[in-house]
């Protein structure tokens, strides 16, 4: 379970950053808490995510459950073993969890675009649809994808400061960005590590999970 929110912090000192991959390793147990961390974010970005939030936990919950782990576990050493095993299904856990990292990722990467050219004015609708479209909205059906529009409709304020509600440490947006940049580098490679172990052993490579 995430961590709880606490009023007036900046959240980017808070939580738990995704780790590095040293030596091909990917740390399970911190793995698991950013990812749990994350929806402390999601919560920041308001209403519009609450189903989000449920799936992302949701998958969590599953990569626990499937996976015998330790304080040194490897996540992609797990997974290895359970595809050795032909029942990959904390990895179908891993698959779509780590789509929707894919989502948020391109979430802060379009904030941080835009705050170069205005940090008054960051226009989320416009940040949220581009990072749907670049991540999970090929894998949703007509009507799912027709929900998340009703939503960004109903829930999203164009505006960065409005909506966000990261809390910009001292109100300052340089440090601010800063941690941004860093805690999305380090998602970006962890994410980008798992998509070429499914990649390496030609797990989900017809993007379909039955």
């Amino acid at each position: 379970m995430a961590a709880p929110i606490v009023p007036n912090k900046f959240i980017l000192e808070e939580i738990n950053y995704f780790p590095s991959v040293v030596n091909g390793k990917l740390h399970f147990i911190g793995f698991i808490k950013a990812s749990s961390d994350l929806l402390i974010l999601i919560d920041r970005l308001g209403k519009i995510f609450t189903p989000v939030k449920h799936d992302i936990q949701g998958n969590i919950d599953k990569i626990k459950k499937f996976y015998k782990y330790d304080e040194n576990s490897c996540l992609l050493e797990l997974m290895l073993e359970e595809v050795k095993n032909g029942k990959p299904l904390g990895a179908e856990g891993v698959l779509w969890l780590n789509r929707a990292l894919l989502f948020f990722e391109l979430t802060f990467h379009g904030i941080l675009d835009n705050l170069k050219s205005d940090p008054n004015e960051v226009n989320m609708k416009k940040v949220y649809m581009s990072a749907y479209e670049g991540s999970v909205k090929k894998y949703h059906g007509w009507m799912t994808q027709q929900l998340f529009n009703v939503r960004l409709y109903l829930y999203c304020n164009c505006n960065f400061h409005v909506r966000l509600c990261l809390y910009v440490f001292e109100n300052n947006i340089n440090v601010f960005e800063s941690k941004l940049a860093i805690f999305n580098e380090a998602l970006h490679l962890v994410r980008w590590e798992i998509d070429k172990f499914f990649e390496d052993n030609n797990l989900f490579t017809n993007n379909f999970v039955p």
